[in-house]
């Protein structure tokens, strides 16, 4: 099993087929590897009516748990199961920890279980008192001239750890969008805006100190598609049928190739790879249709929910209501009853006139970003 009670129940990043045994040399599990089954094992649990897929993901996720930092609250982003030591004690909110936080806020959402809600709280409390950088003179989060951006740090001191962010980080605009934060999700996709037009993509890694790539690969990521699409159902501003455009025009200019569409090996040069990952058709071209499909039946529900992958999830009771084998039935009642979508602040419709922030705030973010 890819779930080893050996190790507290962190599942192995890889597991080979032929023997189940877990391959020597990959003991090394990322925050989101471990922490990203909860939605998908839970669903199937209930469906089918087996408790063991469910208890398998709620103990990854109480690991997990017990493994922050007790000063920080943070979590790291590579485990190391052998020595049960945290390998790299990078905390951040993008590539390998990303969807750890996505998946406590949408279990929640789904199955109801207020401890997830708990527990999501508290790590984005702790993200913006470590993480949410202001760029200001005086770093004022709460001015919304400054742009912001969310750093690594040292998950167990909070302090900076490196200069850059990378593109899966845009993933967490979702999640503030989710948990009602739309201020701050509105100026944060800006960030990813402005290096988009900066360079008809978004690199893997860009230095914010440097004002440069650190990283140039771009293999046609979905997270600010991704991104864009849940501003516009949150707030239906053009604005963001204009940033969709901009992201399909660079796409089909720098990116289509004879078979497809290419991975490019730089953002900076636009030389094309041979290859295709498939999230672009699973997730980057998903979100783009269903961004300019204004009568797409899914906009008429709020019953659905994503999954990182780009799957769909129907929130019912019926899946709520399915869990005797892990609560008594007073529980049971009360957790099924939780109101399982929460209010955005208030995004009003005079605002759909001008865009979505200042322009003192977007002169400030060129010369953040450097765009020319």
């Amino acid at each position: 099993s890819g779930i080893n009670a050996e190790y507290g129940g962190i599942p192995h990043p890889r597991v080979n087929l032929r023997n189940g045994n877990s391959e020597i040399y990959n003991d090394k599990a990322c925050t989101a590897g471990i922490g990203t089954l909860i939605l998908e094992f839970k669903m199937l649990g209930r469906l089918i009516g087996d408790p063991v897929y469910e208890r398998v993901a709620e103990r990854a996720m109480d690991k997990l748990w017990e493994l922050r930092n007790n000063e920080t609250g943070l979590i790291g982003n590579v485990y190391n199961l052998r020595t049960e030591t945290w390998d790299d004690p990078m905390s951040g909110i993008g590539a390998g920890i990303d969807s750890y936080y996505e998946y406590l806020l949408k279990s929640f959402i789904l199955f109801g279980n207020e401890n997830d809600l708990s527990r999501f709280s508290l790590f984005y409390n702790n993200i913006t008192k470590y993480m949410k950088r202001s760029y200001s003179a005086n770093g004022d989060l709460n001015n919304l001239e400054n742009p912001i951006y969310f750093a690594n740090v040292n998950m167990n001191n909070g302090k900076l750890h490196n200069h850059w962010i990378d593109s899966l980080s845009a993933a967490f605009i979702g999640v503030q969008i989710l948990h009602g934060d739309l201020e701050t999700a509105i100026h944060h996709h800006a960030l990813f805006y402005g290096l988009w037009l900066k360079y008809d993509a978004l690199p893997e890694r860009y230095n914010w100190n440097k004002k440069a790539c650190e990283y140039a690969f771009y293999p046609l990521r979905p997270e600010f598609a991704e991104a864009t699409y849940l501003l516009y159902q949150a707030t239906h501003h053009p604005f963001y049928l204009y940033v969709g455009e901009s992201i399909f025009k660079s796409i089909e200019r720098f990116n289509k190739a004879k078979c497809g569409y290419a991975t490019l090996n730089s953002v900076l040069t636009k030389k094309q790879e041979d290859r295709m990952e498939s999230f672009f058709l699973s997730e980057t071209c998903k979100y783009l249709f269903l961004l300019f499909d204004f009568h797409n039946p899914l906009h008429k529900y709020n019953d659905f929910i994503f999954t990182t992958e780009g799957h769909l999830l129907r929130i019912n009771s019926y899946v709520r209501e399915k869990i005797s084998f892990l609560y008594s039935e007073s529980d049971a009642s009360r957790i099924s009853n939780i109101s399982h979508m929460f209010t955005c602040q208030t995004f009003h419709k005079s605002r759909q006139l001008v865009p979505p922030f200042s322009d003192t705030f977007w002169h400030n973010l060129i010369n953040f970003i450097n765009l020319q």
